[in-house]
């Protein structure tokens, strides 16, 4: 691998709408991290969900996971779980059921050589 490289990132003022932020990557990537942080203590749902080239059928729930009065969300995919193709895109969602905070998504990578 040849290091990560400059970090894709997305914001979303949930008193306005959910997160709802989908990504793609030119060549085949490792996802290193994911990361979520959010303004203030909120108690939402993360979705985060590999959207698969090859359509619908090969989409894959990476993680699905809370906020519970806290602000910190982290997924590190394990094993290949963490590989995106080119044309593979990673969407990540959070839910604004309380209306209140700011997340802030990071999205660490690295460039797949495989």
């Amino acid at each position: 691998m040849s290091g990560l490289n400059i970090p894709k990132t997305s914001s979303q003022n949930l008193a306005s709408a959910a997160l709802s932020y989908t990504t793609d990557f030119a060549y085949a990537v490792r996802v290193e991290s994911i990361t979520i942080r959010a303004s203030e203590d909120i108690t939402e749902s993360i979705t985060i969900t590999k959207d698969s080239h090859k359509g619908s059928s090969y989409d894959t729930v990476l993680r699905k996971g809370n906020f519970n009065s806290s602000r910190d969300f982290v997924f590190t995919p394990p094993g290949d779980l963490g590989y995106l193709y080119k044309g593979d895109q990673l969407k990540i969602q959070c839910t604004n059921a309380n209306g209140t905070g700011i997340v802030y998504v990071t999205v660490n990578w690295s460039e797949h050589k495989g």
